[in-house]
């Protein structure tokens, strides 16, 4: 949208969840500058808990916020439910290093990831949540009697040296941000080390999936690789799909009504949270390992080092819609893709020649 002009969006909200919206030109820059926003839509019958929150983290020149500040209070009362809707706006470095945000006080479920509810979803203790740029994660709980709540993400923690973790262990820190939640004394700090981490694919109880067990119509490799380059006078790492590098990479034609199987190869020793526009993929396997609990329907799969994970979607949507890692230094240097249907087109061209930079 050039400057000086407007444009009105108008679109049909059936699927209630926690989702954001971000400018997705020169993408890198203008997130970081704060052109984005979280995006709530309740069911129709308005909020299922007693105290809805969203908890948006992002990063700018003074480090990681959450909601504009480092540390935020929420009112909350004894016995009462609480929905934390957390949103990862950060944008990482290269390594693409997912934000780990654990909840401390009382037990509590993950029952959404990316906007789609979870099955079954059990009580969990305090773990390491992983969430990639640009996912979601729902957790619940009840305030307890006498005591607060506080989500912290360890990220930051984890990666500090150890001088730095012994001033914040006698600081009475876990990491920052930090989100209190009711008042009362603070829960204790535990030992990061000894976290378990949150696994999505064994959470919660199995159900049907039609596009899981479906036999896919179409199955496409997506290998993420990247390679050394010279660029703005210093050596800079090109991210390549399927050894091409964005506008290069070709697009994927899909035919509305075919299940599309994708299996993405991270030959790299960075994290990749791939971002399909305009669908939901459903989770089939990581490294070869399927999903035992409740389907995983997500629009952003974080892809580790060297991991290998097979999804599939249901082409049920009709457009252009891109397919990119929300890294957003990675899309910029070469990991975004498109997912064409038949028959569809545009006009427009991207790269630097055309102006038009959707990453």
């Amino acid at each position: 949208m050039p400057p000086g002009h407007s444009m009105t969006y108008e679109f049909v909200v059936d699927d209630p969840g926690t989702y954001w919206y971000h400018s997705h030109q020169d993408t890198s820059s203008q997130i970081t500058k704060g052109l984005f926003g979280a995006l709530v839509v309740e069911p129709k019958g308005g909020p299922t808990e007693d105290r809805d929150y969203t908890v948006l983290l992002h990063n700018g020149a003074a480090g990681v916020a959450v909601n504009g500040t480092t540390s935020l209070h929420l009112a909350a009362r004894a016995g009462e439910r609480v929905r934390l809707r957390v949103v990862n706006a950060v944008a990482p470095g290269m390594d693409g290093t997912p934000e780990a945000p654990v909840l401390l006080g009382a037990p509590y479920r993950v029952v959404a990831l990316d906007g789609r509810d979870l099955n079954g979803p059990q009580e969990l203790g305090p773990e390491r949540i992983a969430i990639g740029m640009g996912q979601r994660a729902d957790l619940v709980f009840t305030m307890p009697a006498s005591a607060a709540v506080r989500l912290v993400d360890t990220e930051s923690q984890a990666h500090s040296s150890g001088v730095q973790s012994a001033i914040a262990a006698a600081a009475g820190q876990v990491g920052l941000p930090s989100v209190t939640v009711g008042d009362g004394a603070l829960p204790a700090s535990p030992r990061l080390a000894g976290l378990p981490a949150f696994d999505p694919l064994d959470y919660g109880v199995a159900a049907p999936d039609p596009v899981a067990t479906a036999r896919p119509d179409a199955s496409y490799p997506i290998v993420l690789t990247e390679q050394p380059c010279f660029h703005d006078g210093s050596i800079q790492l090109v991210h390549e799909i399927n050894g091409k590098s964005s506008p290069d990479v070709p697009a994927i034609t899909v035919h509305e009504g075919q299940v599309v199987r994708l299996h993405i190869v991270n030959d790299t020793t960075e994290y990749h949270p791939m971002h399909l526009h305009g669908h939901t993929m459903s989770v089939l396997s990581r490294d070869g390992r399927p999903v035992t609990g409740s389907p995983v329907r997500v629009d952003t799969v974080l892809v580790g080092p060297h991991e290998t994970w097979d999804v599939a979607f249901l082409a049920d949507n009709p457009g252009l819609w891109m397919f990119h890692c929300h890294v957003l230094l990675h899309a910029a240097f070469g990991l975004t893709m498109s997912i064409d249907y038949a028959g569809i087109s545009t006009p427009y061209e991207m790269g630097t020649r055309s102006g038009n930079l959707p990453e």
